[in-house]
């Protein structure tokens, strides 16, 4: 009698424990994790005389305009992609193409040479 009362709680509990932990497992998962995306600026210099015109990035004009030792700065790039850089004269003409894998903060190219 005693032996059968044992089994009876022993098997009760491990019983209750399996529903325990199987419930646990299945309770509502909290709200996603969202990451704002982040965004890196890119400067363009100029640095030889032969070298002005309308920045590109991506084969897209930034409307940003360089000319001799002057700077542009293109804003919201998204970090961890590579850009292709160029400068596009009034005539068309673009210069040599510029890669430059953006991280975040601020990255720089400088063309020393069209």
């Amino acid at each position: 009698m005693r032996k059968i009362l044992f089994k009876k709680i022993f098997v009760s509990l491990v019983l209750i424990a399996m529903l325990g932990i199987i419930s646990a497992g299945c309770g509502p998962a909290g709200p996603p994790i969202i990451i704002p995306p982040t965004t890196c600026n890119l400067t363009v210099y100029s640095q030889a005389v032969t070298v002005w015109g309308y920045v590109w990035v991506n084969g897209v004009s930034t409307g940003q305009w360089i000319d001799y030792n002057g700077a542009a700065t293109i804003t919201g790039l998204t970090p961890g992609t590579v850009a292709s850089v160029q400068v596009v004269d009034n005539w068309g003409a673009s210069s040599h193409v510029e890669f430059v894998t953006l991280t975040s903060g601020t990255n720089t190219v400088v063309f020393y040479w069209w």
